[in-house]
Parts: structure tokens; C-alpha cells; sequence
């Protein structure tokens, strides 16, 4: 297994100077920068003289990843790939999350590419605040016509910003494909069969640094070999594709944990890059075969897709580091990317939104004042029931250090203390009329600390925020003038 690099062992390469032209306060932080993946080399500017170049080099080496990152795409947008440093994500957070790539055929008429290009690059759906979207476009010489192949690349690029990937397994085509296109593509695919022609196609056009080379076989010393030979030819950007199974998936899996691997553990240099996985082969496959899904629809179509999805979903917990795909219907690809959401956050960083008072609708003097935690898959939950469901009220999100309610409740971040922080900093005595907070169900064995510290009436609501509206329409009223006439005076 390869050696784990230390902060120590960077700050060992550095010039030690602690002159601040990286924006650090001193050398050792800066190399806990670096190792954290917060800093570049480059950022340190006596690194770039010559008499630090070797320093530098050893630098680059050391901070490499075993699973080298690569690229395509343009000034624009990019497709990063790889990185990967750690078999496991509780090890260290995964940092690149994996590109999806949507196909388009060339056979398809010019105005057919041009709006499904569009829709590709469109492509967008929020959760928990972030924008979740598709990656890159594939297209597909799937007439064998070398003018139409061209003419397809030339519309997506005149109608998207979004990275290519060009698709055919014959190098002459790719060849004059490589003339046209102006961004940094990946070819795929080349074959032990086929490796040298690419290589002569690539290195005639001098285009080593500027492709994405995609190596495909179901060998993985196939696989090494091949990497092997593209380095030596200058070939470095490479990617592999091990071949998807969709029939025997579990063969699929063990492939890429195989190279994955051998990569981290073994710290084999020709292994060490990222893996190109293609769901789009489930897609056809259950068009003309019958899956495990088939049993469940009668339309063909939707089988295909979602089986698709399933084995996406499948290869992404497995090594992915990109895919390519054919279905672009939103419930296919949401579970999709909201796993690989899920999968490339960092574990050790609990997943927040700043805490505060957030008004929901237009709330008055009179409106509910409701308290949640500032877990963003809550706050987002929340509001987006709460705004699905015309729900009008002060919103106070508690600083809980990121946990969910429940989670808080047991580790005594939501509790009365920070209850009486929050509404003395958010001012919300000022915008109220009364004095009531309303609990979620979850937090009922709060409401005596709370109402203790707070001095506030604290109302058990409901367990799920999205019955909070109904709750409201039916007591609030009832609730409010209860406690006025108890507790205001004439």
C-alpha cells in the first residue's frame, strides 16, 4: 500500500521562507493546504523558479493522486474525472464527482441534435440548495458517415458550451473528427486491437495533450498494457473502460474494484486512472431482453430506463468515475445524481446552512414562529414543504452543528440554550406579537429546557414537515388567541 503523505513531508519541499506570497501565514500551513486540497503549487511562487524545479517536481509527485485527474471539455466548462485518493469514502471525502454524459447519435437530423443538445445542457433539477445537472455530450458515429459524424460535432459546438465526448471505434473517423472539433475531447474508444492506429492518428495531429483517450477491454492486463504503451508515446490523459455487463453486472463491479485497487493499494501507475462506465449499454439491452425489471412494466421504454438507472446507480458506488447514458426523463437521472450528491459530499463535514431567522411567505406579527435545525436536507426539506403548501411563518434555524432534529435532540446541540441565543441574535421578540414557538414532534423532549431558558410557550407540531400546513390551518388560530387571552393584559 502506498505511503500516506504527511503535512511534513510536503513542508520538506517547500522553499520554508514563510514569505506569505501564497496567501498563507507560513510554509507549514501552506502544506496543509496542499494536502487538504485547498492550495495549488502554483499558488507558491518560489516554487516556480529554477532553483526550486526540482523541488517542484518532486512536489507534483508527491500531492499526485493514485488515480490521476483528468479533463475535457473547454475554457468554459469543464469534465473532471478521477483524483481519487482513497478506496473508502469515510477515509477521506471523494473530491471529483462523477461527469454523466447524455448520447446523440448523428443519425439524428441536424435540427433533432441541435434541440436534444440543448435539452442536455439545460438539464437541471435543485436539491438541498444546489443545482444538480448533466456533465458532458456524447456523440455517436453511429451511421459510419464521417460527414455526418462531423457535422453533428459542429452543431453541438456551435449550440452548447458543454465538454464533448466523440464516440467512434475506428480511427480514421476519429481522425477527421479531431480536425473539426475546437474543445479538449475524450475519444472513445480504442482497443488492444486498435491502439496503435489511435496512437499514429494522435500523434500525427500532435494532439497527445490535447485528447482524452478512452482504453477499452474486459482484460484488465489488457488495460495495463495498453496505458503502458500511451505513456510512452506521450498519450497521458487516458481513461479506462473495463465493458458493462448489464446482464452480469457483478462482473462489471469486480473489474473496476479490481483496478481501483490496484491502483491505491498496489500503486500500479498504469491502472491509476479513472474509470469510464456505460449504463447506456442497460438501456439496450433491456430493449431487446428481459431484465429484472421486466416483470414490474409492460412499456419497453420505461424498463429500459429504469434499468438504466439501477445499474448507474450500481456502478457509481463502485468506482465510476464517469458515465454515459441515454435516458434524459427526469425521474430516471434524479435518483442518479441526487446518489452522486450524496456520494461525493464530505463525510467529515456535516452538510449546513447558516443559521438565522427566514421568513416563509409574508409573514406578520400575528404568523407562527416555527424552530428547525440547520441540517440542509432539513432546511430545505422544510422550506420546500412549507412553500408547497402556502405556509406563512417566521422560520428560526438553530446552529446545531449541521445535525438533522432528531440526531441534535440526542447529541443536546437543540436544546434551550441555544434556543435563547438564537432568538436574542435574530431579533425575532421585535417581529412577533406573542411569545409561542412550535417544536417539531421529534424535539417534544425539549420543550420543558426550552421553555425554561427561552421564557417562551413552546407547542409540540408535527413529525413530518410536510403535515405542518394542515397542523396550522386547523390550531394556529385556536393556539394564538389562547395565549393572548392568558397572557396579555387589558
Amino acid at each position: 500500500m502506498a505511503k500516506k503523505v504527511s503535512a511534513m513531508d510536503i513542508y520538506k519541499l517547500l522553499p520554508k521562507t514563510n514569505c506569505k506570497k501564497c496567501g498563507q501565514p507560513s510554509c507549514m500551513a501552506f502544506a496543509t493546504k496542499l494536502l487538504e486540497k485547498e492550495a495549488s503549487v502554483d499558488q507558491c511562487p518560489i516554487l516556480n523558479t529554477p532553483k526550486f524545479e526540482e523541488n517542484r517536481k518532486k512536489l507534483i509527485e508527491l500531492i499526485s493522486p493514485p488515480v490521476k485527474e483528468v479533463w475535457f471539455g473547454n475554457d468554459e466548462k469543464k469534465a473532471v474525472m478521477g483524483g481519487d485518493e482513497v478506496m473508502y469514502r469515510y477515509q477521506l471525502s471523494f473530491f471529483n464527482p462523477t461527469p454523466i454524459g447524455i448520447d446523440i447519435s448523428d443519425e439524428l437530423s441536424e435540427e433533432e441534435i441541435k434541440n436534444k443538445a440543448k435539452e442536455i445542457e439545460n438539464f437541471a433539477f435543485e436539491r438541498t440548495g444546489e443545482k444538480l445537472k448533466l456533465d458532458f455530450i456524447v456523440i455517436r458515429n453511429a451511421s459510419g458517415d464521417v460527414e455526418k459524424f462531423k457535422k453533428a460535432i459542429e452543431i453541438v459546438e456551435k449550440e452548447t458550451k458543454m465538454p464533448i465526448c466523440i464516440a467512434s471505434l475506428n480511427p480514421e473517423v476519429i481522425k477527421e473528427a479531431l480536425k473539426v472539433i475546437k474543445s479538449k475531447p475524450m475519444v472513445y474508444a480504442a482497443t488492444k486491437d486498435t491502439l496503435n492506429d489511435f496512437i499514429k492518428v494522435i500523434k500525427e495531429l500532435k494532439k497527445e495533450k490535447d485528447v482524452v483517450l478512452v482504453l477499452s477491454s474486459n482484460n484488465v492486463k489488457d488495460l495495463k498494457n495498453m496505458a503502458a504503451k500511451c505513456l510512452a508515446n506521450g498519450i497521458e490523459d487516458l481513461v479506462l473502460e473495463p465493458h458493462t455487463y448489464p446482464e452480469n453486472i457483478a462482473e462489471t463491479l469486480d473489474l473496476n474494484v479490481m483496478i481501483r485497487r490496484s491502483a491505491i493499494e498496489r500503486g500500479d501507475k498504469y491502472l491509476g486512472f479513472p474509470i469510464l462506465n456505460l449504463p447506456i449499454n442497460a438501456y439496450y439491452y433491456a430493449l431487446k431482453n428481459e431484465c429484472p425489471i421486466s416483470g414490474f412494466f409492460d412499456d419497453k421504454e420505461v424498463i429500459a430506463k429504469m434499468f438504466e438507472a439501477t445499474i448507474a446507480n450500481t456502478l457509481m458506488n463502485r468506482y465510476a468515475d464517469a458515465l454515459i447514458m441515454h435516458g434524459t426523463d427526469v425521474w430516471e437521472l434524479m435518483p442518479v445524481l441526487t446518489l452522486r450528491q450524496c456520494i461525493y459530499t464530505d463525510p467529515r463535514k456535516p452538510q449546513a446552512v447558516e443559521p438565522g431567522l427566514y421568513p416563509i411567505g409574508n409573514p406578520d406579527e400575528n404568523s407562527p414562529v416555527i424552530l428547525t435545525t440547520n441540517f440542509s436536507l432539513t432546511f430545505y426539506t422544510v422550506t420546500g414543504d412549507f412553500e408547497k403548501d402556502n405556509v406563512t411563518c417566521w422560520l428560526l434555524v438553530m446552529d446545531t452543528g449541521g445535525k438533522a432534529v432528531d440526531v441534535s435532540v440526542a447529541g443536546g446541540q437543540y436544546n434551550g440554550e441555544n434556543a435563547k441565543k438564537l432568538i436574542e441574535e435574530t431579533g425575532i421578540a421585535d417581529k412577533v406579537s406573542h411569545r409561542i414557538l412550535i417544536l417539531p414532534a421529534l424535539a417534544a423532549s425539549t420543550r420543558g429546557d426550552i421553555e425554561d431558558k427561552t421564557g417562551w410557550t413552546c407547542i409540540v407540531g408535527t413529525r413530518d414537515s410536510s403535515q405542518v400546513g394542515d397542523f396550522l390551518r386547523k390550531n394556529w388560530d385556536k393556539i394564538l388567541k389562547e395565549w393572548k387571552e392568558k397572557n396579555q393584559t387589558a
